[in-house]
């Protein structure tokens, strides 16, 4: 049996580029591969498959090989290590790994700036990367500017598309989900809460908007935000299993997302958001999109699926344009449900078996 180690330092902050990784893990396993996790904690297993709805049972945590990756190894002992590997999946920080597998997987899902500048050692290590994986075509316009443009591929985050379906009734809901405690690229939960502030009162009364997230460390930013809603018909739900993400993404009309608002992608390319999976979550259940016209939101909503905004101005009247007019909510639902399917786990599991 082939072995593969997939390698992410961010695994216990359970965000999206960790759904993405441990997916990466489910299709090596049903490829036929042995999959270990460099990682330590396997109770980090246990919560991510209660958030993401995924069966983990028969990937095992390392912590040897999480102690290899994830520090300064002798490099010997390293080499040694890890060429007992067919394939090697490394999610990056933006660093360059040394790494001895068969095949060597680097994958990229945020643009870091302060990491740019590929050094002469780099270009030696990127001998040993077979491939560069990209999140999204904005992630790799950035990327490509400074590594190989020959070894790099989009392969956009998988979406359980077929676990969300629209309810038969739709209530008057505005949703969003995003970590409350982002630390590379925050939600802008609080222009959300300005945009609802600025609907009119009639609408304030008949809709709810209701904030999902995760949330593992920081609690100040969780208190403003209440802070900020507080007399306001907002709601906040704090990591939500998956059966509870169902249940919102069904019951709710309008979808909305704020990350990357103010930010010039340009200059600052890390501090929006890199792909939205949670857009393609929402849009798959029947959600219509209105969300911040930066980063890779722009490759999800395309015409007649949602609707892409730049002030809050625009946001407001976006949301009325679909509250006044019932018939354009179900047409945009319909279409944004169709533009989904582009990003199911089907096509994930198609693009990376090509690789592998």
């Amino acid at each position: 049996m082939k072995k593969a180690l997939i390698f992410d330092p961010y695994l216990d902050t359970l965000g999206g580029g960790e759904r993405y990784t441990l997916s990466v893990a489910q299709v090596l396993v049903k490829a036929g591969y042995k999959v270990d996790l460099a990682w330590s904690d396997p109770k980090t297993l246990d919560l991510a498959s209660t958030r993401f709805g995924l069966n983990l049972q028969v990937i095992k945590p390392n912590p040897t090989a999480y102690q290899f990756l994830s520090t300064q190894a002798n490099l010997v002992k390293k080499a040694l290590f890890t060429r007992q590997y067919d394939l090697i999946f490394f999610l990056s920080d933006g660093s360059i790994p040394l790494l001895f597998a068969k095949k060597t997987l680097l994958h990229l899902q945020t643009p870091f700036p302060k990491s740019a500048n590929i050094s002469f050692i780099d270009k030696l290590k990127l001998v040993k990367i077979n491939k560069i994986i990209y999140n999204s075509a904005f992630t790799q316009s950035y990327w490509q500017k400074y590594l190989p443009k020959n070894k790099g591929v989009v392969i956009y985050p998988p979406i359980d598309t077929d676990s969300f379906k629209p309810s038969k009734i739709k209530e008057n809901i505005i949703l969003s989900v995003g970590r409350f405690d982002s630390p590379s690229h925050p939600k802008r939960q609080d222009v959300l809460i300005s945009a609802f502030v600025n609907l009119p009162k009639n609408i304030q009364s008949k809709y709810k908007l209701i904030l999902v997230g995760g949330l593992v460390g920081n609690k100040s930013l969780l208190k403003n935000l209440k802070a900020k809603a507080q007399k306001l018909n907002v709601e906040f739900i704090v990591n939500p299993n998956f059966k509870t993400l169902q249940s919102l993404y069904a019951k709710a009309k309008i979808f909305w997302h704020a990350a990357g608002f103010e930010i010039d992608e340009q200059k600052n390319p890390d501090k929006v958001e890199h792909f939205g999976m949670t857009t393609v979550e929402a849009m798959s259940a029947g959600c219509v999109p209105t969300v911040c016209n930066k980063g890779g939101q722009k490759e999800i909503v395309t015409s007649g699926t949602g609707f892409l905004w730049n002030t809050i101005p625009e946001l407001v009247n976006h949301t009325l344009q679909l509250i006044k007019s019932p018939s354009l909510i179900k047409r945009t639902a319909n279409k944004a449900i169709k533009r989904s399917k582009d990003f199911g786990l089907k096509t994930f599991e198609t693009s990376l078996k090509q690789i592998i």
